[in-house]
């Protein structure tokens, strides 16, 4: 099913800044019968991405022009840059020139059409970037912390970020409001960029040292592996089970040339990734920034010819369709939702985009629904009852196509969003009111329990809102650091030849400082928080929290259930019984989290 196109005055900036090891542009290493900076324009312009700015060093330039001299579709203009500096500087410029969305994309990453889809055709990520919380793309890949959706810590080749859990895929959308900021936060960025901070030189040491790390521990893994396989003894100094590599092991290990020439690659081009930069710039200072997850699709970053024949191996084995299905299915659903429904929800979702219907033309069918199950309900009668129930749980599976059908079909609105909540709250409602009918014409008057059902149901959706709200308030209330500053903390810049280390002292110092009492509540709230969540690691646990938050697929089968076996009465004792239980459960969760702030 192909995407719908982004808005067609789309201005995108590619950076064709990276090297191989022979010092040609990695955007223009051969794939298929192109190159990897071809087929990214390519997805670009059928995105509708109509005006290009590539900036590249010098020495690219004449290769790059060649390559795109017989490239139609696409007005690309041309910006040579000596430094990062200067690209910083440049895209500082054309982000002051233009009123349209901008994009800022890395011209070597080599991915699916539909990754870059789910980022440029959302308007309800009107500034954000392309990110994954799995491990594609790591330890090469610059890291970023998530709040509650929102972007709030990022990491470049000069700046770390603490507590990271996703990773920056190399594209970045920039909403028309925030091009001011962005050209603000090159100039300061370029300035810097000049003559690097102790900081950042410091941090740029810091994660050399890592990522060397991370390969050494790589061969070390390896060679214990083999030598397990072949019954030779294990090498000597290979940790036990739960156990990590000393650190000076690891820089001991002599690194085979093929990833002493990965490790410089990766390097060079962290330094060259103003993309990144920019990144930055934006969350210190204060941008709203979202994000669309690659979900399961491939991305890469080849930055050899051998990096391309195994990019070319790997994404050869994607059925991309299937793993849109896949991925239209939230990952976040609850139990009765991800077992009983969404196997065969996401078809009909399939079925109903190859007709070419919207999510919000299955928004209100499933609302139809909704009141045809309250006029069943309403008539008390043992087949109303039965009728209501089977025709509630097909309200319900359409409720979950919409969304299915949205992402899989990249058909998102602001409008669709406000009308999936909406109608769920009505169909929940006119549901309640035609049980209550149905019992009152059979002696049974209900309206109390109705009125408490109703009532907790709608408190339950206030907590969850006003939390909500609260929670970005907080975080865009909090002061971002200076861009000088390299670690993403509340403390005082890092003094010239201090370590992380010495940070990390000077916040357990500050932490010590503080009241004792209020130390303890959230040392004891973080603790209990980390022990709760790591029981998630266990599926039977993870899934009876879900239950127990008693989402609408759990209400809506215990109205089905429970209406169609006994009564209206039954209905709604249970509701209130479940309900209860989830709104002191949940109101537990928050109190424990804000404590441990």
């Amino acid at each position: 099913m192909p995407s719908p196109a982004s808005h067609p005055s789309t201005t995108a900036i590619v950076l064709v800044a990276a090297a191989t090891d022979d010092g040609a542009p990695a955007a223009l290493l051969a794939w298929e019968q192109t190159t990897i900076l071809r087929r990214l324009l390519d997805q670009l312009v059928s995105l509708g991405v109509a005006h290009v700015h590539l900036v590249t060093r010098p020495a690219f330039a004449d290769a790059v022009d060649a390559d795109l001299a017989s490239f139609t579709g696409l007005e690309v203009e041309l910006h040579p840059s000596a430094t990062i500096a200067d690209d910083l500087r440049e895209i500082g410029a054309i982000a002051a020139e233009g009123r349209d969305t901008l994009i800022v994309v890395n011209g070597d990453i080599v991915t699916h059409r539909e990754a870059l889809a789910g980022l440029l055709a959302d308007p309800r990520v009107s500034t954000g970037v392309l990110s994954t919380g799995g491990r594609t793309g790591r330890p090469f890949t610059f890291r970023m912390r998530n709040r509650r959706g929102r972007i709030v810590g990022a990491n470049s080749a000069y700046h770390y970020c603490h507590r990271s859990n996703l990773s920056f895929l190399g594209v970045l959308k920039v909403s028309p409001a925030e091009r001011p900021t962005v050209v603000a936060q090159c100039a300061e960025l370029a300035r810097l960029a000049d003559a690097p901070p102790p900081s950042w030189v410091e941090e740029h040491d810091f994660k050399a040292l890592r990522w060397r790390q991370s390969l050494a521990r790589s061969e070390l893994r390896a060679a214990a592996r083999l030598a397990e396989e072949d019954g030779r003894a294990v090498p000597e100094g290979t940790p036990v089970a739960g156990e990590e590599y000393p650190a000076a092991v690891l820089a001991a290990v002599e690194l085979p040339l093929e990833r002493e020439q990965e490790l410089r690659r990766r390097l060079a081009a962290g330094r060259e990734d103003a993309g990144a930069l920019v990144l930055v710039g934006l969350v210190r200072a204060g941008a709203p920034l979202g994000n669309s997850y690659l979900r399961e699709l491939f991305w890469a970053r080849p930055l050899s010819q051998a990096d391309v024949a195994a990019a070319q191996e790997r994404i050869s084995e994607f059925d991309e369709d299937k793993v849109l299905l896949d991925t239209a299915v939230k990952a976040t659903d609850g139990f009765f939702t991800t077992f009983f429904v969404s196997p065969y929800s996401r078809y009909i979702a399939r079925w109903a985009a190859h007709r070419g219907l919207t999510p919000n033309q299955v928004t209100s069918f499933s609302l139809l629904l909704g009141v045809l199950t309250a006029a069943a309900f309403a008539t008390g009668e043992r087949w109303g009852m039965i009728t209501g129930a089977v025709l509630l749980q097909l309200a319900f599976t359409f409720d979950c196509v919409d969304g299915q059908l949205a992402r899989y079909s990249r058909q998102f609105s602001q409008l669709g969003a406000w009308l999936d909540s909406v109608f769920d709250r009505t169909k929940e409602y006119v549901v309640f009111a035609g049980l209550a009918i149905g019992a009152s014409r059979t002696g049974d008057s209900v309206w109390l329990l109705a009125g408490a059902a109703l009532t907790l149901q709608t408190v339950r959706h206030m907590f969850d809102f006003s939390y909500a709200a609260a929670a970005h308030q907080v975080i865009a209330a909090e002061q971002p650091m200076p861009l000088a500053q390299a670690w993403d903390s509340v403390n005082k810049p890092l003094p010239p030849g201090e370590t992380r280390d010495a940070l990390a002292r000077a916040d357990a110092a500050s932490v010590a400082a503080t009241e004792p009492r209020q130390q303890l509540r959230a040392r004891l709230a973080a603790g209990a928080l980390r022990s709760w969540r790591r029981l998630d690691r266990q599926d039977a646990i993870r899934w009876s929290k879900r239950v127990i938050a008693f989402p609408i697929g759990e209400r809506f089968a215990a109205i089905s259930l429970t209406a169609a076996l006994w009564s209206a009465h039954t209905t709604f004792v249970v509701l209130i019984v479940c309900g209860g239980g989830a709104a002191v459960y949940g109101l537990a969760g928050r109190l424990l989290r804000s404590v441990a702030r």
